[in-house]
């Protein structure tokens, strides 16, 4: 039997796409991405999916479409059998739930930034109250691991990736401090799949925002 076509919808950027990206790259799963381009032509997409929850990124294989970004990177571990991207144990599931909730909170807060150009002018007193306590935190807890959770490679290091990455891009010494979660940036970028990935067009052709964002990154 011929395996399910994979489509990957989202605006041409990284975005909350990217983490799903990178997992589609790793697992080694074939996989095309269709670009929106402009709200109108998103409107017109979102009416025909097959899906109760119409949304963006969404991800088609075969007859089925399946809507927001934890139940799309969940159903692509159990598509390719590799649930022990969820943990080796309980412990380690447990753990990576509180890390995805950190990692979401770090989101929330540099997302809400970038999208208030008020505060644009602000950047280094914003980072020191909302995002350095909390990568304070994940740093001593990355202490002596591999990976966030420990020696194996675990779906939140993706999310987490992503976050770190957007992150030196606003301010290139963001993490100068914080030498363990450096370390864990090291060695996912040194995962095969994803080093290829990073060196190739479609990853360095991307852009974080959409041009017509009011913020800048500083690099």
């Amino acid at each position: 039997m011929a395996e399910a076509s994979i489509t990957l919808g989202y605006w041409g950027i990284q975005g909350l796409a990217e983490p799903i990206v990178k997992l589609l790259e790793y697992l080694g799963l074939k996989y095309q991405i269709k670009t929106y381009t402009s709200p109108e032509e998103w409107a017109a997409d979102k009416a025909t999916l097959n899906t109760p929850f119409p949304n963006l990124p969404y991800l088609k294989v075969g007859d089925k479409t399946l809507t927001e970004s934890e139940a799309i990177a969940y159903f692509l571990v159990f598509h390719a059998n590799r649930t022990d991207l969820f943990g080796a144990n309980n412990d380690e599931r447990v753990q990576a739930t509180a890390v995805r909730g950190v990692v979401s909170d770090v989101t929330r807060d540099f997302v809400a930034f970038i999208m208030d150009a008020s505060k644009h002018a602000e950047q280094d007193k914003y980072f020191e109250e909302k995002i350095h306590p909390r990568l304070a935190r994940l740093n001593a807890f990355a202490a002596g691991k591999k990976h966030i959770i420990g020696d194996n490679l675990n779906l939140v290091d993706f999310a987490l990736f992503h976050a770190l990455y957007i992150l030196g891009k606003m301010d290139s010494k963001v993490l100068d401090n914080y030498p363990n979660l450096q370390n864990i940036i090291n060695n996912f970028n040194a995962i095969p799949q994803i080093n290829a990935y990073h060196a190739s067009d479609a990853f360095k052709n991307k852009p974080l925002l959409p041009p017509t964002a009011a913020y800048k990154f500083r690099d």
